[in-house]
């Protein structure tokens, strides 16, 4: 199973991703082309999750916008790839709260999900 890791790339969260036998994670911090143009990282991006079973998506209370990550969401909606998001801002977008299969203000329990998730579909 491919799980796509959208959100902030500043607070190091993909590295506390759980390690699940039989899940790799495209995480764009390295698996996106970050030091060349912006349309050869937006591109991999893209890619990367179209590529994916599953994408994680995790806004940060101090992400400024999310901006990004909705994008990604709505390439995953579009191409029917569940979304499991960890929303932590006060308010929560009616974009992330329509279109994410798991919803949590918390990111421990969105972890848990993930692994349950895959877990369910291992079986």
């Amino acid at each position: 199973m491919r799980v796509y890791l959208s959100g902030g790339m500043k607070s190091g969260w993909q590295d506390e991703m759980p390690k699940i036998d039989g899940v790799e994670y495209f995480d764009p911090r390295c698996d996106s082309p970050q030091s060349k143009s912006a349309i050869d990282f937006v591109s991999s991006d893209i890619e990367g999750v179209k590529k994916s079973d599953l994408v994680f998506c995790y806004i940060e209370k101090d992400n400024p916008s999310g901006f990004g990550a909705a994008w990604e969401c709505a390439i995953a909606k579009e191409n029917n790839i569940p979304i499991i998001t960890v929303w932590e801002k006060d308010y929560i977008d009616p974009f992330f709260a329509c279109n994410s299969l798991y919803l949590y203000s918390n990111f421990e329990k969105g972890k848990e999900r993930l692994i349950r998730y895959v877990i369910d579909r291992v079986k």
